[in-house]
């Protein structure tokens, strides 16, 4: 019995572990400008950078059919604003995404979105 449920975990991990699909570790590139406006510091949004990051680097596990949505479910900006665990993750310890990992950019951008309050 020890041995099936060893088994069983061993398999558990390995099947985690590799849920994660590996276009979380490709660069985001912030959405093209509409105009001369760049993405930066002091105009990031939801629309224009947090949300393609959220979708390109959370979503594959984190996403409705994704293998980690009962630890937490992306499902927009909600999801985000109303979780601090999100930010703490990804900003503080730095122990999310998975399998992948974000750019000094993806990181600065990030932030400043945060600072801002999570403008959309």
């Amino acid at each position: 019995m020890k041995k099936q449920n060893s088994i069983f975990l061993l398999a558990a991990i390995t099947a985690l572990l590799f849920a994660c699909s590996k276009r979380q570790a490709e660069e985001l590139k912030p959405a093209a400008p509409t105009g001369p406006t760049a993405v930066t510091t002091a105009n990031v949004t939801y629309t224009n950078f947090a949300g393609a990051l959220f979708q390109t680097k959370c979503n594959s596990c984190h996403g409705p059919n994704g293998a980690l949505k009962s630890v937490w479910l992306f499902n927009g900006l909600a999801s985000i604003k109303n979780d601090t665990r999100v930010a703490n993750a990804v900003l503080v310890t730095k122990t999310m995404p998975k399998g992948g990992s974000l750019t000094a950019n993806e990181r600065e951008l990030l932030q400043a979105w945060v600072d801002k309050g999570m403008p959309e």
